[in-house]
């Protein structure tokens, strides 16, 4: 009886173990996979509109969209633009993810990012 015992206990701790191993490389490849996308869509959409013919508002829908095509996960995914100036070389995006770990509890993931363009004056001008 005591075997028993001591064999189901063995056996609750390493499901526990197991579990909780699960969630944490779930939470942490969930994080890396949000940064990296959000980093790439924010550098890629820079590129392709800055000082473009592009209103703020399309190149906002455009960001949006690449971001939601990117993350494809069985999550629940917000997307926030909270600067888009392409005249000025401004875009800043903020996504929220909503998700399930293993166990049954809820887990939220927050990324911000941020693109400022920057250009360096010619020496000859700022002598001028």
């Amino acid at each position: 009886m005591k075997n028993v015992i001591l064999g189901l206990l063995g056996c609750v701790i390493a499901i526990y173990t197991i579990v909780s191993c699960l969630s944490i490389y779930s939470i942490s490849s969930r994080k890396n996979e949000v940064e990296n996308c959000v980093a790439q869509v924010v550098k890629q959409n820079m590129q392709r509109y800055y000082a473009k013919e592009h209103s703020d508002a399309e190149v906002s829908a455009f960001v949006k969209q690449d971001l939601i095509s990117q993350l494809r996960s069985d999550s629940r995914v917000s997307v926030d633009i909270l600067a888009c100036d392409m005249r000025t070389g401004i875009l800043s995006v903020s996504v929220k993810e909503e998700f399930f770990l293993p166990t049954g509890t809820q887990k939220v993931i927050q990324c911000n990012k941020t693109m400022i363009v920057e250009e360096e004056e010619d020496e000859e001008e700022i002598s001028a």
